[in-house]
C-alpha cells in the first residue's frame, strides 16, 4: 500500500499533503520546526505580533486564484494592497494561513531528518531524535542545500547535479517593537528605502498586531556579509542602518530573524525534479514551464506540490 513522508510542512508540503490524502493516499509530514509553515512564519512580540518571512502573495494562475478564493471564503486571507496582481495577506499573521492548511493532516513536528535509506521496497526516514519514519514515496521540500546535505549522509544513489544548480541568498530581519505608532506609506510597507535595506513592514498598519511592531529585511549584500556575525554584534550594526525610520529612542525592543536560504537566485523551470522514480525534490525554486516571471514565491510553491503530488498519484494508478 502507498505510504508518502513529505520532508518540510511549509506551503509545497502542505500542499502536496493535501492532494495526496484528498486522493486517499496515506501521507505524513515530518518538519524540524515547532511549527508548520517554514517561511510562512509570525511571532508574538510582546502584545503584538510580526509575519518575518513570507509578508505576502500574489496570484498569476487561475489554479492558484482558485485556492486563494477559497481561503477568501473561509475568512482566512483578504487583499492587502495593490489593484495589478494585488498583495494578499493571511488576517491573524501568515503562520495562521498554514495552520489552517495543515488541519487533518498528519505532521510530526520538530522532527529533523538526517539520513534516508531504501530496504526492501520501502524508504526509511532517519531523525535526529532516533525515529525511523517509512514510506513507499518521498517528497522533500527543504531548501535544496539541505536536500543535498541529507543525500550526503544517505547511502541512496542520488544524481543531485540537478540540485546542485539553485543558488540561494540570505536574509537579516530585524524584529522591532515600538513604543510609539509609526506610519509607513498607506499600508505599511515600503520597499527599497535605502542601499541597505530592502523592505520595511509595520504590521499595526497591517492589521495584525495590536501593538506597534516592525519587521526590516536587509538587502542581499548586507545580508550576506554579515550573516555569520552573532547577535550582539549586529544589533548596533542594525541600528546604526534603520536610524534614519526609526531612532533610538522610540525602539522598545528589537531581535534578529537569519534566513540562510531566504531568496531563491537561480530557478528551475520545472515544477520539480525526480532524483529516483519514488523520490521527488520540490519547493518554491521549482517553476512549471509555462510561469514567465522567473523568480520563486509562494504561488510557485503551491504549484510544485500540486504538480509533485500529480506526480505520484498518476504513478499509483
Amino acid at each position: 500500500m502507498k505510504r508518502v513522508g513529505i520532508v518540510g510542512a511549509g506551503m509545497t508540503g502542505l500542499t502536496a499533503a493535501a492532494e495526496l490524502q484528498k486522493a486517499g493516499i496515506e501521507v505524513f509530514l515530518l518538519d524540524k520546526g515547532k511549527s508548520v509553515g517554514g517561511r510562512m512564519a509570525t511571532r508574538r512580540v510582546g502584545d503584538g505580533k510580526a509575519d518575518h518571512g513570507a509578508q505576502f502573495f500574489t496570484v498569476r494562475s487561475d489554479e492558484f486564484q482558485q485556492a486563494v478564493n477559497k481561503w477568501i471564503a473561509d475568512r482566512k486571507v483578504k487583499k492587502w494592497f495593490g489593484e495589478h496582481h494585488p498583495r494578499y495577506q493571511s488576517i491573524n499573521g501568515m503562520n495562521a494561513l498554514a495552520k489552517y492548511l495543515v488541519k487533518d493532516l498528519r505532521v510530526y513536528l520538530n522532527r529533523k531528518v538526517q539520513t534516508i535509506d531504501f530496504q526492501n521496497g520501502r524508504y526509511q526516514l532517519y531523525t535526529e531524535e532516533n525515529e525511523i519514519f517509512e514510506a513507499t514515496d518521498i517528497i522533500l521540500t527543504p531548501p535544496s542545500p539541505q536536500v543535498i546535505e541529507v543525500f550526503n549522509n544517505s547511502k541512496l544513489q542520488a544524481d543531485q547535479s540537478i540540485l546542485k544548480t539553485l543558488k540561494f541568498s540570505p536574509c537579516l530581519v530585524a524584529i522591532v517593537e515600538l513604543y510609539t505608532e509609526m506610519l509607513y506609506s498607506d499600508h505599511g510597507q515600503i520597499t527599497n528605502p535605502s542601499s541597505t535595506i530592502q523592505r520595511i513592514v509595520n504590521h499595526e498598519q497591517k492589521g495584525i498586531s495590536k501593538t506597534p511592531v516592525l519587521s526590516i529585511y536587509m538587502n542581499k549584500d548586507w545580508s550576506e556579509k554579515h550573516f555569520d556575525e552573532h547577535e550582539r554584534e549586529l544589533l548596533p550594526m542594525i541600528k546604526n542602518e534603520i536610524k534614519e525610520w526609526i531612532g533610538a529612542n522610540h525602539i522598545k525592543s528589537i531581535q534578529i530573524k537569519k534566513w540562510r536560504y531566504a531568496e531563491v537566485e537561480q530557478v528551475l523551470h520545472q515544477p520539480f525534479a525526480k532524483i529516483m522514480p519514488s523520490l521527488l525534490v520540490a519547493g518554491d525554486a521549482f517553476l512549471r514551464r509555462e510561469d514567465e516571471t522567473n523568480h520563486s514565491r509562494l504561488e510557485s510553491a503551491y504549484l510544485s506540490g500540486k504538480s509533485a503530488a500529480a506526480e505520484l498519484m498518476e504513478k499509483n494508478i
